[in-house]
């Protein structure tokens, strides 16, 4: 790490902290670094997930075979405070890709799903329940890009995304969700069922985080100071 890349995130951590967001976050990784063990560290808890398989770790970003390559981030979302009244999830696309059901994370305990996942033209968000806890939104074909975030409480939630010409709202519902999220370990570029891991990622992911409720606004806010970290850090730019 450089002296400037310690610099950016220590301003984006103390700009969260000034936000009163940082609390919020209960997972982040920022997977830039090309190595798998820096790879899998939580900057908000210190602790480590476990690389599984083939991921390529790349300049700014990871990237699963599809068929094999995940992180498991040994973690339920009820460990991490998470509810069905407060959640929120975050994934910055570097790159994308034309395959199916490629999912950003998952953890599934029969029909209880929580997951962010893209299949074709279609990005869906799912917190408890794939009927009344779902969110979705149309993204063009070959246009699986930018930094995706699923945000929200029982009865509203919400999922938007950035681009570095500007944030727009996919999609959004006043259902009321009924369960609790399940406490499955959340896997990251995969889904993870029970301890079953399907679904492989197939996009260049440069940063994940788990955290509880955001507002509209704070959300705003949160995905452009995710969006400069992640410019800061590694010298590229968001699509």
């Amino acid at each position: 790490m450089t002296a400037a890349q310690r610099d950016y995130i220590n301003d984006f951590i103390r700009a969260e902290k000034i936000a009163s967001r940082w609390d919020s976050i209960k997972r982040f990784y920022l997977p830039i670094w090309g190595v798998a063990a820096a790879n899998a560290i939580c900057l908000r808890s210190l602790t480590s997930g476990t690389f599984v398989g083939s991921v390529t770790h790349g300049a700014g970003f990871v990237l699963s075979d599809t068929t094999t390559g995940y992180m498991d981030t040994n973690v339920g979302l009820t460990t991490l405070g998470l509810s069905l009244s407060s959640y929120h999830f975050a994934g910055l696309y570097k790159a994308s890709a034309a395959k199916a059901n490629s999912f950003l994370f998952g953890s599934q305990s029969g029909s209880n799903v929580n997951r962010m996942f893209i299949t074709g033209t279609t990005y869906t968000a799912d917190l408890s329940s794939p009927t009344l806890g779902r969110a979705s939104g149309t993204v063009a074909s070959g246009d699986r890009l930018g930094i995706f975030t699923f945000s929200g409480a029982a009865s509203a939630r919400f999922l938007k995304r950035r681009k570095t010409s500007g944030v727009t709202t996919l999609g959004s519902t006043t259902t009321t969700i009924t369960a609790q999220p399940n406490n499955v370990n959340v896997a990251f570029l995969a889904l993870n069922t029970s301890g079953v891991v399907s679904n492989f990622c197939g996009e260049e992911i440069g940063a994940f985080s788990i955290g509880l409720e955001l507002t509209d606004a704070q959300d705003t806010a949160y995905s452009l100071a995710l969006k400069n970290l992640w410019e800061g850090t590694t010298g590229l730019t968001l699509p």
